[in-house]
């Protein structure tokens, strides 16, 4: 702005006013201010109109020009005004009203500028937008803001007025100017994007709603809606990072006033609240799906279009990353100011938060996590990347109640939340009402009837409660769900890597599709982690389910409160005394599974991906609380009905170990450090070993259909956390503890947990040695008619089909390997440890059998069935396995009843088997074990003889004699209960450590329920005795 030479601005109170349209006068000050003749109102009207002209750059002087140095003056001359007011020059305050409606409804301005002369038109000079001309003016009259002079404040306010009116004036009347667009001129007001437009905007609506009638307000809803539409269709053509700066501080603007929050809202409800989609289509779910995963499930991907350039792809991960900080916290801003905008506002908006979630419960179902991006779901619902915002946004929402794992505002969240129904949720002040249908960590109560019983819940509940709950079915929604896609993006990435390897070797022109292939997954995977891995929302994770953890054992460790009560919320800490003893709250019948899960789902993503895991998580505390979690819930079924969700415990507790060999990326050594004291040193640390047995017994006895595969992904991790736990010393006395309560009460009621275990154990280790060598033999068989040229002369789509199930029986076979491996591992020592459990009759033939089958099948003549290229690559180490299994042979070799159950094993074993293994031996390098093993052997063959002796004895026994699952002769015949069946007790007390039912019809079974069959073991007995005694009188006769 120039300089102008006011020749009044002593009495304007201003020295150096600037403005940006003003000039400089030729008049000295001396000679008007000397002027005699002119009166005190005169002066006045000199110093409003030189004003007037500066801020809006019109006259009725047609002189006004005259006189002037500068030669950039320019004046809009209003003709009829001055005709009208003649032979006044100067617009006074009175009427400078008609003057700026005249100047506004000017149709040709440029004619209208004097001088004449001009040829180039300054641009507010000849602004025709109303709104820009009324802002530029509102500009130009904020320079005048210092005078001090009482009669400049007085035409500043006035004219102030008069801007606002007029502006007020264009939206209720628009059909008065022609040809202009309001909602298009109040978004360019928004783009300047600085404290006075900001200020000019809300100063408009404040001037609109002055009159305060419903009218006016329903006429602010039809002005205002088109300028969201707007700023929505920007939003739209944005992505992440190019998103238009001026958005964001708009619609903070909006939740700002409450006279717009009500229309921002209005625009962001959707007409058909039941489509969860369309909550994506407000101005906040476009905000919201601004991500760098697509918007729809059509869309492509945006990033990362060279994924294998690592370079580049870290530079576009911090771009985003810093794009996705800003977005969110100024997300939580707006999110916030609404929450604060009053009772209202607040219900409003948390209203629509409940109802978007409602909608969108579909994203959480398994078979949308499995399915293909296009499928009736995701075309119903919103987008990853609107479900990750939306909980990076109430994350944020969520900081203040946890502050620390312990913050004790946390302790305010009532439990019984998700009970609610929804005919009482306006009642209780509920807004997410679709929980009460949710599974929970205990089922309801049920009556006489088999109904459930209504489960007590609270009054009312608070906004903490309600806050927690919607974050954490909105990272139920979103996180997990992500996260699980992530994984299985992972090993789609790797199936089809080493297929593409497959490829290379043989089919070439499968190798180009293939390898496009490979790069479009690893674009989906990136981007993916990307969205995961932002540290804002994964710190703001962190520290809420480290506050989740302490909660939840709060409320699991109190005994149930007396009924009814205006509140369940755990109020303050009670001290964790393990293991628990009290009975479980009905209080855990009300919390939806989802909320443990979650904390699962973090903590293992936090591991498996590479870059997930900071030191930042472990160090703000959430190790200590989620174990404490882990031993609260994982081997206590009364407090977690589900039995898969204790086994992800598990997986979650294997996530929390120091380095091991799994780890994409090591740990640093100060975050592994940190992981193995917590193993050491935590308060409860001794309960490890118990919960993870009876976890791991538990997945076999849920007495629902597990499929092996998926029992067995469960146990994988028990075998890492046990790994590590047999190298802590007090870990390993505590299993030699449950061993020891083992050999005590073999014959229990209720097996020992530790006998269950370990029978389990020898199950899967058959199961997995038997499919392992099985697939082997496949893969053999494959090669061998691959590298032959038998495929060559295939069809292309036969051959392709070849490859695909090469591909598919190596993938099963290295699971096999790997799983079996760490069996055997495992059993190897327990076996040393506890050699007495595995030698008691119960378990001594099933150990026996196993080792024979397994060791015939590796060092026995078809062992060349086993040999494949790259074994390696199966992860198949026939050699390990052979020597682990000798020496479980030896450690056991010492006791008579496992060598005789060794000799009795009629399918494979034979005085060959340990000559077999010694020549093998001594090729692997396991000579060390040959001399024991050869101790075993001979032990092993004077009761083959033995017992070869006593199997002619007893040939020929009658049917009734023998067990009929084993066919073998009954010592102990006991009578089942239920099906009336008579075994022998050995054989149902080993199958009851499997299976707690009668093999015969299923029904439920213990061993305190058979009963001796008493008269047929006499009869047994006299038998033999009588065949012993034929054999004895036959010898001495011979003799």
């Amino acid at each position: 702005m120039s300089e102008p030479n006011n020749p009044f601005a002593g009495l304007l109170g201003v020295s150096d006013v600037k403005t940006a349209n003003s000039v400089e006068y030729t008049e000295s000050a001396t000679q008007l201010q000397g002027s005699s003749n002119k009166s005190q109102g005169d002066e006045e009207n000199v110093i409003i109109n030189n004003i007037v002209e500066s801020v809006f750059h019109f006259t009725i002087n047609p002189n006004a020009i005259d006189g002037y140095i500068s030669t950039d003056r320019q004046l809009v001359y209003l003709e009829e005004l001055a005709e009208a007011t003649k032979p006044r020059i100067y617009i006074d305050l009175e009427a400078l009203e008609q003057a700026l409606f005249e100047r506004l409804l000017l149709p040709d301005i440029e004619s209208y500028v004097i001088p004449k002369t001009n040829k180039t038109f300054r641009e507010h000079v000849i602004q025709k937008q109303v709104f820009s001309y009324l802002f530029s003016s509102f500009q130009n009259l904020q320079t005048y803001d210092h005078s001090s002079s009482d009669v400049v404040k007085n035409a500043l306010q006035k004219m102030k007025e008069l801007i606002f009116r007029n502006a007020v004036t264009a939206l209720k009347q628009p059909a008065l100017f022609e040809g202009q667009d309001f909602s298009s001129q109040l978004v360019e007001l928004l783009q300047h994007v600085d404290p006075q437009s900001q200020t000019f905007f809300l100063d408009v609506v404040n001037a609109f709603v002055a009159d305060g009638d419903k009218e006016t307000q329903q006429q602010l809803r039809d002005t205002m809606i088109p300028v969201l539409q707007r700023i929505h269709t920007d939003v739209n053509k944005s992505h992440i990072i190019n998103l238009p700066i001026y958005i964001l501080p708009s619609i903070h603007l909006f939740a700002s006033n409450t006279n717009l929050a009500p229309v921002l809202m209005e625009v962001c409800e959707p007409k058909i609240e039941t489509n969860g989609r369309l909550y994506q289509d407000s101005i906040i779910g476009a905000l919201l799906s601004l991500s760098v995963l697509p918007k729809t499930p059509t869309s492509l991907h945006e990033f990362f279009d060279n994924p294998l350039d690592q370079a580049a792809t870290s530079l576009i991960e911090t771009s985003i990353w810093n794009a996705s900080s800003h977005l969110v916290n100024n997300m939580h801003k707006i999110f916030l100011t609404l929450l604060k905008g009053g009772p209202h506002m607040r219900n409003r908006l948390l209203s629509w938060i409940g109802k978007c979630l409602k909608t969108n419960v579909a994203r959480g179902k398994l078979w949308n996590v499995q399915a293909n991006e296009l499928n009736p779901t995701t075309l119903s619902c919103v987008s990853d990347g609107f479900m990750l915002n939306l909980g990076a946004v109430l994350l944020q929402l969520c900081q203040p109640f946890c502050t620390t794992p312990e913050d004790p505002k946390c302790l305010k969240i009532d439990p019984t939340y998700g009970a609610v129904l929804p005919e009482e949720s306006l009642a209780k002040s509920v807004h997410l009402d679709c929980l009460h249908s949710e599974t929970c960590l205990l089922p309801a109560r049920e009556g006489d009837d088999g109904q459930p019983i209504k489960r007590s819940t609270a009054d009312t509940y608070n906004f903490v409660t309600e806050c927690f709950f919607m974050t954490q079915k909105c990272i139920d929604l979103g996180v997990r769900v992500c996260a699980e896609k992530l994984y299985r993006y992972g090993q789609e990435l790797g199936r089809a890597q080493r297929a593409m390897a497959d490829v290379a070797a043989s089919a070439h022109h499968l190798l180009e599709p293939m390898r496009q292939r490979v790069q479009r997954l690893m674009s989906k995977f990136v981007s993916l982690r990307c969205a995961l891995l932002e540290n804002d929302m994964l710190t703001n994770l962190n520290r809420l389910q480290a506050t989740t953890c302490t909660w939840l054992v709060q409320v699991a460790v109190r005994p149930d409160a007396p009924q009814p009560q205006s509140t369940y919320a755990p109020v303050a800490l009670v001290p964790l005394n393990m293991p628990v003893t009290t009975p479980p709250p009905d209080t855990l019948r009300c919390i939806p599974e989802f909320v443990l899960e979650n904390i699962v789902v973090l903590i293992t993503m936090a591991r498996r991906t590479v870059g997930a895991i900071t030191e930042e998580a472990d160090i703000a505390g959430l190790l200590r609380p989620a174990l404490s979690l882990v031993l609260t819930f994982m081997g206590d079924s009364s407090r977690t009905y589900n039995p898969h969700l204790r086994a992800r415990l598990a997986e979650c507790l294997e996530a929390m170990l120091p380095n091991h060999p799994d780890d994409q990326q090591p740990l640093t050594s100060l975050a592994s450090f940190s992981r193995e004291q917590l193993f050491k040193e935590h308060p409860h640390r001794l309960q490890l070993v118990p919960c993870l047995l009876d976890v791991f017994v538990g997945i076999e006895m849920t007495g629902q259909s597990v499929q092996f595969e998926q029992k067995f992904n469960y146990r994988r991790p028990m075998y890492l956390v046990m790994d590590f736990l047999w190298g802590l010393e007090e870990h390993r006395e505590a299993f030699t503890r449950l061993a020891r309560e083992a050999e005590a009460n073999m014959e229990a009621v209720h097996p020992p947990i530790f006998l269950r275990f370990v029978n389990l154990l020898m199950n899967d280790a058959i199961f997995l040695l038997d499919e392992a060598l099985g697939n082997m033999a496949q893969i053999r068989t494959m090669q061998t008619a691959q590298e032959s040229g038998a495929w060559t002369n295939l069809p292309a789509q036969e051959r392709e089909q070849n490859l695909g199930n090469l591909s598919h029986i190596g993938m099963l076979a290295r699971f096999d390997n790997i799983l079996g491996r760490d069996t055997i591992r495992t059993l190897v020592r327990l076996t040393a440890h506890a050699p007495y459990v595995f030698c008691h009759p119960t378990l001594v033939e099933r150990i026996a059998s196993m080792l024979n089958y397994f060791l015939l099948h590796l060092v026995g003549p078809n062992k060349k069935n086993f040999k494949v290229k790259d074994m390696k690559e199966y992860e198949f180490d026939p050699a390990s396995t052979v020597l682990d299994i000798c020496r479980m042979y030896v450690e056991l070799g010492n006791n008579e009843r496992f060598c005789a159950a060794v000799s009795d094993d009629g399918r494979s074993y034979s005085p060959q088997l340990f000559t077999l293994a010694e020549a093998v031996l001594v090729r692997i390098g396991g000579g060390s074990l040959i001399g024991s093993l050869q101790d075993v052997a001979s032990r092993v063959s004077q009761l083959a003889e033995q017992r070869q002796r006593d199997e002619e004895i007893l040939a020929n026994a009658p049917d009734e004699f023998l067990d009929p699952i084993m066919s073998t002769i009954m010592l102990d015949p006991v009578i089942l209960p239920s099906s009336r069946t008579t075994v022998d007790r050995t054989t149902i007390a080993r199958h009851l450590l499997s299976d707690q039912s009668d093999p015969f019809n299923r029904s439920p079974l213990s061993m305190d329920q058979v009963k001796s069959n008493t008269e047929l073991k006499e009869k047994i007995q006299a038998w033999i005795a009588e065949k012993k005694q034929k054999i004895a009188q036959n010898q001495t006769s011979n003799d």
